[in-house]
């Protein structure tokens, strides 16, 4: 009885590079669909309110038209007024880290995301972190299928 003994010579910069590929495009995928959620999260219209003026101040003569906005409740998500908030938030990828955030044109909305001291107390009206609490397993799930 014979035995044969093979030798398997492992590729492992190309292992390496398949993996990473393959974590690449689950990356790619879930970080666009949680861009996507904050995005549709952070587009509720505010609701805006008319009024006419009742004398004239050095705004606009009586009788002109301003409109007020009914803004989002502290805990939820800031709404829209111009969509500068809504189009700030960005994703990128470098490696394998992704990331999902907000531009510098729109500061402000990391500030309602941490919370904003007022007399009341601190409000927080925060986007991203429900985003990503709320859908874990959808974002999971996109990239475990991106991967396949």
């Amino acid at each position: 009885m014979a035995a044969k003994l093979e030798v398997v010579e492992w590729n492992l910069s190309g292992l390496k590079g398949a993996t990473e590929a393959k974590i690449g495009r689950g990356l790619d995928a879930a970080r666009l669909v949680l861009q996507n959620i904050a995005r549709e999260m952070a587009g509720t219209p505010a609701q805006r309110v008319r009024h006419s003026r009742k004398r004239t101040t050095s705004r606009g003569a009586k009788g002109s038209q301003y409109t007020t906005f009914i803004g989002s409740k502290p805990g939820e998500s800031p709404q829209r007024r111009t969509g500068i908030g809504q189009k700030s938030i960005v994703s990128s990828r470098d490696g394998l880290e992704a990331r999902v955030g907000y531009s510098r044109n729109a500061i402000y909305m990391m500030f309602h995301e941490l919370g904003i001291r007022y007399k009341s107390g601190l409000q927080r009206r925060p986007t991203l972190v429900p985003a990503v609490g709320n859908n874990q397993a959808k974002l999971y799930a996109t990239a475990r299928r991106a991967m396949q």
